[in-house]
């Protein structure tokens, strides 16, 4: 075997390394953790799909519509924990999941087990250009993102329902 084969074998198993890694993650967490993140990776496409067929007004008031939730209540480090299970989740999913896709995902799943939160869209100035933001926040506070998210942009106080204008 020569020192380039050596090499080749070690390049090839740096991927094994790596699933072997997320799988050993994957097992250590609880099982409705493992059915949170799993439900997420599943997800995340389809809120992207409806995103891109109905737009950002349609699919919030379609997550938005009442749904059967679960009786138990949840800690903040239990809401904080679905947050990060849904960030994970998008490293993991087949498509672009922007923070609005991630956003509008994790509120519907807190709505479902009882948790009211609230989608936030911000916009900043960065270098000229306008750049655009969404979180989610559960009583006042960024639960998927930065806690200074909120000063870093200028969030929008709320999305105008279907059917309404605004006058100047």
């Amino acid at each position: 075997m020569s020192i380039s084969d050596n090499q080749f074998l070690r390049n090839d198993e740096a991927p094994r390394m790596k699933i072997k890694a997320r799988l050993a993650k994957f097992i250590a967490l609880s099982r409705p953790e493992r059915r949170t993140l799993l439900a997420a990776i599943v997800l995340l496409p389809l809120v992207w799909l409806g995103l891109q067929c109905f737009g950002l007004r349609r699919l919030q008031l379609w997550l938005q519509r009442p749904t059967p939730t679960t009786g138990a209540s949840l800690s903040t480090d239990e809401i904080a924990r679905i947050a990060a299970l849904v960030n994970s989740a998008a490293s993991l999913a087949p498509i672009p999941a922007t923070c609005l896709t991630r956003s509008l995902l994790l509120g519907w799943m807190l709505r479902r087990r009882g948790v009211a939160s609230q989608l936030r869209i911000g916009v900043r100035m960065n270098q000229g250009k306008l750049d655009a933001h969404a979180w989610v926040e559960y009583e006042g506070v960024p639960i998927n993102d930065q806690p200074d998210v909120g000063q870093q942009f200028a969030a929008f106080d709320e999305i105008l329902p279907p059917g309404t204008s605004q006058s100047a």
